[in-house]
């Protein structure tokens, strides 16, 4: 694939998965959106080859462009719309010209935006001074954010606390065979009491009802996975 071709008309777009409440009845929270394209090729591989073309920036601004665009379309009132972002992105020096304009363009994005930020993200872009700086300007336009993938760092508990964020989403490791796995039980029932009253703790990569069900019980906010809902095109 010719990573320049990202920029043709429709090459990429998004799917979108939701996420749901693990109340007493499930009810929608928001959704994921998800970089595809029309030669099939993984999202992540497209980022790394634009990281060596040097047009990761590019790239990221696209996605979030393309996928407000696609959300805008439909009226789905209330939900919120998760949107993963590299650091760099943040701190580029146009990043926050560009997000006053698209924010001018979809005012009713406007305090529904989840920006995820990938956990395993190199410590010096982490340790930046202005990544905060940056982040606390977001917030101007309602902006959250989320600590995506968390527990796949060395420094998990240490950013939580340091960056507070809004929502945690805990790597997809924890769901996997819950049901079964007694000491991810564990951990889980002390996470969400150490952080359910202050955060939002998201756990991804539901796949049973049995694991769900015990999510549920231990006390998580949120749940996400195929289980739930699988990603696809939004319908209107």
């Amino acid at each position: 694939m010719n990573i320049f071709s990202i920029f043709q008309n429709d090459f990429i777009y998004h799917d979108f998965q939701p996420l749901y409440f693990l109340g007493e009845q499930e009810s929608l929270y928001a959704y994921e959106g998800l970089l595809r394209n029309t030669q099939n090729e993984n999202a992540e591989s497209v980022f790394q080859s634009a990281i060596k073309a040097n047009i990761l920036y590019k790239l990221d601004t696209l996605s979030i462009s393309k996928a407000l665009e696609s959300f805008a379309q439909y009226d789905i009132k209330d939900s919120k719309i998760f949107l993963n972002i590299y650091i760099t992105t943040i701190l580029h020096p146009s990043f926050h010209s560009f997000f006053y304009q698209l924010m001018t363009k979809y005012p009713e994005i406007k305090g529904r935006l989840v920006l995820e930020i990938n956990e395993s993200s190199a410590e010096e872009l982490w340790q930046n001074p202005l990544l905060k700086q940056s982040l606390k300007e977001l917030k101007q336009y309602g902006v959250w954010y989320a600590i995506d993938d968390f527990g796949q760092g060395t420094s998990s508990i240490k950013k939580s606390i340091e960056f507070e964020p809004e929502v945690i989403k805990l790597d997809r490791y924890f769901a996997i065979d819950l049901a079964q796995d007694e000491k991810k039980q564990r951990f889980l029932t002390f996470f969400s009491r150490f952080y359910g009253n202050d955060t939002l703790i998201v756990l991804e990569g539901i796949e049973t009802k049995e694991d769900m069900q015990v999510a549920k019980e231990i006390g998580i906010t949120i749940g996400q996975g195929f289980y739930l809902g699988k990603p696809s095109r939004l319908l209107a």
